[in-house]
């Protein structure tokens, strides 16, 4: 029973100013005093136009910035990059070529079983210098786009 007169009383007003419509018929009741109405304003003299410009500005040229130490910084850190993701890459086959059935032979220096035990931290790191190496190029490709430069990304 709450339920219903809480709805009531959510819809009673909604229902009282939905009765409220104007149409076009309906402007022709209203008369406001010192109002223009569309002929007051057809009768008005046109307004004074500019035909030219007061002042020719001259054309705009952008300084050309020189892309090749942004092109150079960007390559850098996307070596450093590629370089942190192989050794990585490289981790992670040791990884699981000491948990195949290769590994084991106590004679050679190849992983063993309990690798990656030992290599956990170390990946870690790597994939957060990763992460900071990609915020770093992130933000060096939208400071030199302010800069005008356009960079090779791939």
């Amino acid at each position: 029973m709450k339920v219903v007169l809480v709805v009531a009383a959510c819809l009673v007003p909604a229902a009282a100013f939905a009765q409220e419509t104007y149409t076009n018929a309906d402007l022709a009741k209203f008369q406001v005093p010192g109002a223009y109405t569309n002929s007051d304003l057809k009768r008005l003299p046109p307004l004074a136009t500019q035909k030219a410009p007061a002042a020719l500005l001259p054309a705009y040229v952008p300084e050309e910035v020189p892309s090749a130490p942004w092109q150079a910084a960007y390559d850098n850190l996307k070596g450093q990059r590629d370089g942190l993701l192989a050794e990585i890459a490289i981790e992670k086959s040791q990884v699981d070529f000491s948990e195949s059935a290769f590994a084991g032979d106590s004679r050679s220096f190849d992983p063993r079983l309990g690798y990656r035990a030992e290599v956990t931290p170390l990946i870690r790191e790597l994939a957060k210098r990763v992460a900071v190496l990609d915020k770093r190029l992130d933000d060096l490709a939208d400071r030199a786009r302010r800069a005008g430069v356009t960079l090779d990304r791939r």
